[in-house]
């Protein structure tokens, strides 16, 4: 039995040398060449998902950001940047960010590991971590350490957690499709892993309002977002012509009605933990944006100069 310590390390080295593979020369280059295309399939999905960032971007123009698990050419950074905003990115891999800023791709770039952050208290005023959660061994602790080097807020883009009851139809079906999945000789989807050997955790909204309640901060949003993933995807450009394309947006298309029924909760789910309430113009473009804002009550105990972030 691998001991915890071992498993952090091994886990830790895993990742590190997993985009060795996409870097140039490596046996994987042309997909990673395929990261930084903006015409495909795949980069209109990750747009999808980039979107939902801009509220926030839109109303604090200002504020400087942190990426954590940016490591494929610092993407998350990119869009950021490209907004005209201050933004570091970060991976327990530099290879392939290494890259993207010898190449004009990124413009500032650091190793590290989100379990152990090397900036000091509220470095930034936001972090964003997309899709890189579920990867690290020791995901709470990643979470705390993000909202330890921010000043206002961490948002997060995550697999949706698959066992978290949603909707009273949801809840009455979740039982015939768990029978109907097996009859057919599928396996559960409840926990997953992936093969790079990290168990996929999956984000509730209940979840993520805990870690607020229990460090006193009073505001979460949260947004979600269904996607869709097809074989074949990196290479194939956007257009109504493309038969995986249509069928993308067609899965996409059905998920969103099983959301509305709620039937079935979204795949993945943007949620933001504010550190300070956010201000009334914030507020408005995070409504205007679909987001539901949710005020946390106070905690009794705690008097007006108590302990306050």
């Amino acid at each position: 039995m691998i001991q915890e310590r071992d498993f952090n390390m091994l886990s830790y080295q895993r990742h590190e040398n997993h985009f060795h593979d996409y870097a140039r020369g490596g046996p994987k280059e042309a997909i990673g060449q395929s990261w930084l295309q903006d015409d495909t399939v795949d980069a209109w999905r990750h747009l999808r998902m980039y979107r939902v960032l801009d509220p926030v971007l839109e109303a604090n123009p200002q504020a400087s950001w942190l990426t954590c698990g940016d490591g494929r050419y610092g993407k998350d950074a990119n869009y950021i940047q490209k907004k005209g905003l201050r933004v570091l990115a970060t991976d327990i891999s530099d290879v392939l960010l290494r890259e993207a800023k010898e190449s004009g791709y990124l413009h500032a770039y650091k190793q590290e590991n989100a379990e152990r952050l090397s900036f000091t208290d509220r470095s930034f005023d936001y972090v964003f971590c997309k899709e890189s959660l579920h990867h690290f061994p020791r995901p709470m602790l990643a979470l705390y350490e993000m909202l330890r080097v921010s000043s206002k807020g961490v948002m997060l883009i995550e697999p949706t957690d698959r066992a978290t009851p949603f909707g009273l139809l949801g809840m009455l079906i979740r039982p015939v499709w768990g029978v109907l999945t097996s009859m057919a000789g599928k396996k559960g989807s409840k926990d997953r892993f992936e093969e790079s050997g990290n168990y996929l955790y999956g984000i509730s909204r209940r979840e993520m309002e805990k870690v607020a309640l229990g460090m006193n901060f009073k505001t979460v949003a949260f947004k979600g977002i269904n996607d869709h993933y097809l074989k074949g995807a990196e290479f194939e450009k956007v257009g109504d012509q493309s038969l995986l394309y249509r069928k993308i947006k067609h899965r996409i298309a059905l998920f969103d009605l099983l959301y509305r029924l709620k039937i079935r909760d979204c795949t993945l789910l943007a949620a933001i933990i504010f550190k300070e309430p956010p201000q009334p113009r914030l507020r408005m473009t995070l409504e205007d944006g679909g987001y539901h804002i949710l005020d946390l009550p106070a905690n009794p105990y705690l008097v007006p100069e108590g302990i306050q972030d």
